[in-house]
């Protein structure tokens, strides 16, 4: 299988696991080494952010994929979700995958709502 191919193919299925809150299939495709870039907290380890994945996509209402990019290890989402009590949010995730894995995950997304709803810890 080509890198870009199994790029695409694993960030599709973490995207519909956890959009579909099927959070065990999610986290599965994550490497236990996980990297994460986001703009408000932090998550030091894959586990980490395993929990804030429960946590945070229970709330989600419904999200549209707007597009989706890949080449060689490395692809890219773009979406808008709809969560309760923070309203619409557009996030562009930016994931590298290794062996079948998510080894690292970027996200990029207006902080604004979730800094009003007190949702941020260390920000």
């Amino acid at each position: 299988m080509k890198k870009t191919d199994e790029a695409r193919g694993v960030v599709r299925a973490y995207h519909r696991a956890w959009t579909n809150k099927d959070f065990a299939a999610a986290v599965r495709l994550l490497d236990p080494r996980l990297r994460v870039e986001v703009p408000i907290n932090a998550y030091p380890t894959m586990q980490a952010f395993a929990e804030a994945l429960v946590g945070f996509g229970g709330m989600v209402e419904g999200v549209a994929l707007l597009a989706e990019f890949a080449d060689g290890a490395e692809a890219m989402l773009l979406y808008d979700m709809e969560v309760a009590r923070l309203g619409k949010l557009r996030v562009a995730e930016h994931f590298t995958v290794a062996g079948g894995k998510i080894t690292r995950i970027r996200q990029v997304h207006d902080t604004a709502a979730i800094r009003a709803a007190g949702s941020a810890k260390n920000s």
